[in-house]
């Protein structure tokens, strides 16, 4: 049987469940917007019948939630490495949550400061579902992450649970077919009647393949908004810098091809101006490259899906893309960076779900290289620097103009000169403040931050015609040890203060929310 407690003051996406290790009631807090039934409980949809309350039936899931029989309770994460469960194996019981923060406020832990390792844990989801370490030390012990699997709790025991294989993919049509299907579904699961608190879907257009194939697989199944970020990253530069280029990137015209009426621009760099949820970006991952879409989340209307193309490198050719990253064509859904993976405090917020759409089959992704190096697909080959035949030929079935997306490379990330400190004042001024308390640095190296952040920059842009003596020195010590030599940036150990300063803040507003409601309550 499940308690639950509606917590007005939490994240509206938000939950933390406790499960005794005897049998016993599952206790659940959760904010506004969670779906709550008798057997079931989710933020989020998955691609099967919602009344059913069934999301471990299969891979297609997105957002997180649980469902019980009996002695017996499935916690279901989100199919993409995006998002992930956080859970406390004690003693006497077991506590769940969808997210660090919420789930350390209610094991009264936190983060530890003297801790080094916290961007290196985070690093290692680029390592995939495998071999990621799942263990996060904290001040009184660790607690554990799980990524993509489902944990069961089952008369005291705890253990993952792998999810359902999608099926092999032979040929294009098999592939397409596959992903067409199963976002119909997850579609259908978000708009049924019989939720609380129907979602509304929204998706991202660029002039790049992802968000392309993307909206030529949803656009003919509705969607009640696209957002377009204008401008893409035009070169190495840092955010933080002044006059960072930037170049043309609005999908304005992808989205009228496509159909889509409703498009909503928005400004990459909206943090310059405001950036109120810096602290939840760095509370849900280290350098976290995705303040572009903080416009975004304060735009739509929750509760929502918002479709995103991440991990659409798995569309690569080999020679553009696997070829460099060995070992990425296997099952385990490796990444070659962390992009969109920052998002979770602030989307549990915001109330909105991050559907990766590219993850949905993305397990068979050696049949997905197979068929983009198949013959079957040369007329969508443009044998060019930037080119993934799959998602062009989605998006030219579904009416977009060869020339109209996928000519270029466009980023539009939003990377700051590590080690990153907060831009807006008042964050910046207590994490500085920070860092001199716990030791980590002295209060007059904190000073030293803008000439820190220009080495830092140098190093990164150095080359054979910008910064000479740099990059000709690297080449010299790469030659006398006899390997390539990367040096890391100036006080690289700080990489997760940050994070880990932040997590803390945001666990320890949890901790007076959830202490006031049992004040009240008692």
């Amino acid at each position: 049987m499940i308690k639950y407690t509606l917590n007005p003051h939490l994240p509206v996406l938000a939950w933390v469940a406790t499960v005794p290790r005897s049998s016993g009631e599952v206790h659940v807090t959760h904010g506004q917007y969670l779906e709550t039934r008798n057997s079931f409980f989710f933020e989020g949809a998955w691609a099967g019948a919602f009344e059913t309350g069934r999301p471990g039936d299969t891979e297609v899931v997105f957002g997180s939630g649980a469902t019980i029989s009996g002695d017996e309770v499935l916690f279901i994460s989100s199919l993409a490495t995006t998002d992930y469960l956080f859970y406390n194996a004690a003693p006497s019981e077991v506590t769940v949550a969808n997210s660090l923060a919420l789930l350390l406020a209610s094991v009264s832990d936190e983060l530890d400061p003297a801790f080094m390792g916290y961007a290196s844990i985070n690093d290692s989801i680029l390592r995939g579902i495998d071999e990621y370490e799942r263990t996060i030390p904290t001040r009184n012990g660790v607690v554990s992450r799980l990524m993509h699997h489902n944990l069961r709790v089952h008369k005291g025991e705890v253990y993952e649970v792998s999810k359902p294989e999608s099926p092999s993919f032979a040929a294009y049509n098999d592939y397409a077919s596959y992903l067409s299907t199963a976002y119909a579904l997850l579609a259908q699961n978000a708009r049924d009647s019989h939720r609380r608190f129907p979602l509304k879907i929204y998706s991202t257009q660029s002039r790049g393949y992802d968000s392309t194939a993307v909206n030529s697989i949803a656009a003919k199944h509705g969607l009640d908004g696209v957002f377009t970020v204008t401008t893409g990253k035009g070169g190495a530069a840092f955010a933080d810098q002044a006059g960072e280029p930037e170049i043309d990137d609005d999908g304005t015209e992808i989205a009228h091809a496509l159909g889509i009426t409703s498009i909503s621009p928005v400004e990459r760099r909206a943090f310059k101006v405001d950036y109120g949820e810096e602290l939840h970006l760095h509370a849900s991952i280290h350098e976290p490259q995705d303040a572009n879409l903080k416009q975004v989340a304060s735009e739509l209307t929750a509760p929502a899906l918002l479709l995103t193309g991440t991990l659409g490198e798995l569309w690569y050719t080999y020679d553009l893309g696997y070829k460099e990253h060995p070992g990425c064509d296997g099952a385990d859904l490796r990444r070659w960076d962390l992009g969109l993976h920052g998002l979770t405090e602030l989307r549990l917020r915001a109330g909105f779900v991050q559907v990766a759409v590219p993850y949905i089959g993305a397990r068979r992704r050696a049949d997905v290289l197979r068929i983009t190096e198949s013959s079957e697909m040369k007329p969508w080959r443009l044998g060019t620097s930037y080119d993934r035949p799959i998602p062009r030929r989605l998006a030219e079935s579904a009416g977009v103009e060869r020339s109209a997306f996928g000519q270029i490379k466009i980023g539009s990330v939003v990377e700051f000169t590590p080690p990153q400190i907060p831009q807006g004042a008042e964050l910046r001024g207590r994490y500085l403040r920070y860092l001199v308390e716990q030791g980590l640095l002295a209060r007059w190296q904190t000073y030293l931050f803008p000439l820190v952040h220009k080495l830092n920059r140098t190093l990164r842009i150095a080359s054979e015609t910008r910064y000479r003596f740099v990059y000709y020195s690297i080449r010299v010590v790469s030659k006398l040890r006899r390997k390539d030599v990367h040096p890391a940036p100036m006080w690289h150990r700080l990489r997760g203060s940050l994070h880990c300063f932040a997590v803390n803040q945001c666990a320890r507003e949890y901790a007076r929310i959830l202490a006031f409601a049992n004040a009240e309550d008692n």
